[in-house]
């Protein structure tokens, strides 16, 4: 199920970067015999990955040096899919040799049609951390909340009010009396 999910994903992808002159079809086909994958379910700040072959330092990797495309499990489910297209080109761009983020990246990046999915990325960190949060820490006077998978303890004030933030575990809330 999941790898015909990643599949539909790729066959989503792939003809927009044709479109966008990005690849020809011989890179297409190269890009189509990636091995896709997921990443751990339980990863909270990794969305995605293109893993490469163990090779000499500083040399320039190819298509053929990608030994397969993650991408997180939950970015499958339909809430997240837009977003998880915009992953997948995002690991192509590197696929096919634009390793570093830097502004030659940044401006391919920028070319992925799809606006809200470009700027999905801290709003799916941030499901991943509630989801997977044991405790929130809570500001008792403006009750922001802090989803964090381990007790404050008391350790740690609101940077707002400055007051020491409340622990109280997943799934409940702090209610002052």
């Amino acid at each position: 199920m999941t790898n015909e999910k990643l599949i539909e994903l790729q066959n989503i992808v792939l003809p927009v970067m044709r479109i966008l002159t990005l690849i020809d079809q011989e890179m297409e086909k190269k890009l189509k015999e990636i091995p896709l994958g997921l990443i751990r379910k339980n990863a909270t700040r990794m969305h995605a990955v293109c893993r490469f072959k163990r090779g000499p330092k500083g040399y320039t990797k190819t298509i053929n040096d990608v030994k397969e495309v993650a991408i997180h499990p939950e970015a499958l489910n339909e809430q997240w899919i837009h977003y998880a297209r915009f992953l997948m080109y995002h690991e192509y761009l590197h696929a096919i040799g634009n390793i570093r983020h830097d502004s030659v990246f940044r401006e391919l990046e920028s070319r992925w049609p799809d606006e809200d999915a470009k700027n999905a990325g801290k709003e799916f960190g941030r499901y991943l951390r509630s989801k997977s949060a044991k405790w929130n820490w809570t500001c008792p006077e403006c009750n922001k909340t802090h989803p964090r998978s381990r007790k404050s303890n008391g350790r740690y004030l609101c940077r707002i009010c400055k007051v020491t933030l409340i622990d109280s575990p997943a799934g409940q809330t702090h209610q002052t009396q």
